[in-house]
């Protein structure tokens, strides 16, 4: 089957452009990326989350599933999974070779997916997988109303988030984007999710002091020497 049959659900939520069809290679199981989101676009900004371009925390191990007492959540998450596996193997006979790290590369995806936009954008989420295994694995268009939902999934904004998003509506004097504020907290969920809670707790302060600068600095993003510091220290870099 052409690779390009193959959507990369990672890519989904701004996770990289790792294609399901090269998913996890030779024991692999990470999904190839740790880039950020530009909190004022929602787009993908390409580069690592950390130096070394690898996650210093949070990822599960191979062959897990989310992390959760409720039994479920754990049926829903295998569910999901064998529904990706079962859409591979369906468009693609030999991937029933790997269908083991295939599911794990699901339920990691899956993890990183609830951490960062939460319950409502994983069942979207899921939705797709779903979708692709019950249509012909030549209908590229058949899953587009599902991609689309997913593709604009954005996790709740916390209030930093919020007041970050009316700032740039109220200093580009244009009504900010409506995911902006979602993306926003998505950069921030995707940042704890890989260099931990001190980090993002370094970027709500770096963002809540952007938001209270006049709107000259605020443009220019200068003023925040201190919590610029902060982030270098606790995240590795800027953001």
């Amino acid at each position: 089957m052409d690779p390009s049959a193959y959507r990369s659900l990672a890519f989904l939520f701004s996770f990289g452009t790792l294609p399901i069809a090269c998913g996890p290679k030779d024991g692999d199981t990470t999904d190839g990326s740790t880039g950020g989101t530009d909190p004022s676009t929602g787009t993908t900004d390409g580069t690592p989350a950390t130096t070394s371009g690898e996650p210093t925390s949070g990822e599960p191990t191979s062959g897990s599933t989310t992390t959760t007492a409720d039994t479920t959540d754990t049926d829903s998450a295998d569910q999901a999974c064998q529904a990706y596996v079962d859409y591979l193997i369906k468009c693609d006979p030999e991937a029933a070779q790997m269908q083991a790290k295939y599911f794990a590369y699901c339920a990691m995806i899956r993890t990183r997916v609830e951490a960062v936009y939460g319950a409502f954008c994983l069942s979207a989420h899921d939705a797709v997988y779903e979708c692709l295994l019950a249509n012909p694995c030549d209908d590229l268009s058949a899953c587009d109303a599902v991609l689309e939902v997913s593709n604009q999934c954005q996790p709740e904004a916390g209030a930093t988030c919020v007041a970050y998003a009316a700032k740039e509506a109220e200093c580009y004097d244009q009504p900010a984007p409506s995911y902006a504020a979602g993306a926003c907290q998505a950069y921030i969920n995707n940042q704890i999710y890989d260099l931990g809670p001190a980090c993002g707790a370094a970027l709500e302060e770096y963002f809540a002091c952007l938001t209270a600068l006049p709107c000259p600095e605020f443009e220019m993003g200068s003023g925040c020497d201190v919590q610029e510091a902060k982030i270098v220290t606790d995240c590795g870099g800027m953001p």
